[in-house]
């Protein structure tokens, strides 16, 4: 059953029941006190409001995935990025959107995508960090996660303002390529105290901190 329910992740038909599951999913959510597993509706309000509080054009993701994230947010930013690994999942993200001209589906692993990707950058961005093998339909990369890497071509940048948000921050214990939270902490003390850092809703959100008041 559950490879099944994996696969009709493809189809058109999963498309038109996805919005009705995630209405139930926060519904569930709302019912059991607000559990660590937010729910997609509750993600996509968090992006758009750092987006608009930040004042951030862009939007650059790791892992597509269904393209639930660039979806909601096609008429939020006047630009997307997303980088997918997975051959077929890039595919049918790029045939979903190859409508709008302001959003690029990238195929690749975006450890090493993003650290090129991001020298063409003049603005300060929002990244959505969510590049990972959860079994299922996703693909494993050379690791489990980039995020590592992901975050250290973000800082290296020469903006330093952009936003981040990390999805998952409960399973950044230090395994399965995984750091830790204490871990990223202690590089963004050594970024000069350019931002701030903190978790809400199960995700590690990094902000500028002469923006953060």
């Amino acid at each position: 059953m559950n490879k099944f329910f994996e696969q009709l992740k493809y189809t058109f038909l999963y498309e038109l029941i996805y919005p009705i599951i995630q209405i139930l999913q926060t519904l569930d959510w709302f019912l059991k006190s607000k559990h660590k597993h937010t729910p997609q509706l509750i993600k996509q309000e968090i992006i758009k409001s750092h987006a608009k509080k930040y004042k951030l054009p862009i939007l650059i993701e790791t892992g597509t995935y269904l393209g639930t994230t660039v979806n909601a947010n096609k008429n939020i930013f006047s630009r997307i990025y997303s980088i997918e690994l997975d051959k077929k999942l890039y595919n049918r993200a790029k045939n979903k959107f190859k409508k709008f001209k302001n959003i690029e589906i990238i195929h690749g692993d975006s450890s090493v995508i993003l650290p090129k990707m991001i020298q063409k950058i003049t603005k300060p961005c929002l990244f959505w960090l969510d590049a990972h093998y959860s079994k299922g339909i996703t693909t494993k990369g050379a690791k489990e996660t980039p995020v590592w890497e992901e975050l250290a071509s973000i800082l290296r940048h020469k903006i330093k303002h952009h936003v981040i948000l990390i999805d998952d921050a409960d399973t950044f214990i230090g395994k399965n390529d995984y750091p830790t939270i204490g871990k990223i902490k202690k590089v963004m003390l050594k970024e000069n105290n350019y931002y701030n850092i903190e978790i809400n809703y199960n995700i590690i959100i990094i902000t500028p901190r002469h923006l953060s008041k």
